[in-house]
């Protein structure tokens, strides 16, 4: 494997300068050129971005996994997670309407709303120590001797599942050892939220091929930063990323 960099799908089309028509040949633009040049591993569409503008942002969302599906795989970003006839109802959605090879879920419920989701060749990535700024509020709490996020990650070892796991907190570590880096996280916070990439990789340098480290506007946008094409920038982006990831790869 060349990279575990994951491309995250998330269409803002004041940053995009397009309407929202105009979504998914923006995004094919980007991902055709990475894809091509070899700098992702998996593209992370998050449903919440399509959803925001209706109707009319799902079609662009359905365009795009068509478009890659069979071609790359396809985590959904949706953070799905409810019990009974309704977690089967959201697991339906996710592996037989969109057709994603993988998708995000909080566990907070319990194992019943995550075995819906469990399907053989499919990958369920449990919400366990994310990287935004409130992510201590519970999953820092104090559950006997361990923290909430430990304990997510010793059911992930149970139930045969992947993690969500942000670059933005060195709680990796402690992860990594608890699972003995045998499950696979989706590892988001690289780009603009400052995560570190260096920590990461040397956290996950024992088995770094199961897992996947996202980047998402630090890509789609990074032709902000100065005059190149969208398509240019962003490549550029992906590679000064995998210059770092793949010093670990070897």
């Amino acid at each position: 494997m060349e990279t575990i960099l994951c491309f995250g799908i998330d269409p803002d089309i004041q940053r995009m300068k397009v309407d929202v028509d105009g979504i998914s040949h923006y995004f094919q633009e980007l991902t055709d050129r990475l894809i091509e040049e070899h700098q992702i591993a998996a593209i992370k569409p998050n449903y919440a971005f399509f959803a925001q503008y209706g109707f009319e942002g799902l079609y662009n969302l359905e365009n795009i996994i068509q478009h890659y599906k069979g071609k790359i795989p396809i985590i959904l970003d949706a953070k799905r997670g409810d019990i009974g006839k309704t977690g089967k109802a959201y697991a339906k959605e996710v592996y037989d309407f969109w057709g994603a090879d993988a998708v995000t879920i909080s566990p907070y419920m319990g194992k019943d709303s995550v075995e819906p989701f469990l399907r053989e060749g499919k990958t369920v990535y449990l919400l366990c120590r994310t990287s935004n700024e409130g992510a201590g509020d519970f999953q820092e709490l104090k559950c006997g001797r361990k923290f909430l996020y430990e304990e997510v990650a010793l059911k992930a070892v149970e139930w045969k599942c992947g993690l969500v796991v942000g670059a933005t907190s060195d709680s990796i570590k402690k992860i990594v050892k608890i699972t003995d880096n045998q499950v696979p996280m989706l590892i988001p916070g690289i780009g603009t939220q400052g995560g570190d990439l260096e920590m990461i990789m040397k956290a996950i340098k024992s088995n770094p091929s199961i897992h996947r480290i996202n980047a998402s506007s630090s890509i789609a946008y990074a032709h902000e930063k100065g005059g190149m094409p969208a398509a240019d920038a962003a490549l550029k982006e992906a590679q000064k990323l995998n210059d770092t990831i793949k010093k670990y790869m070897q």
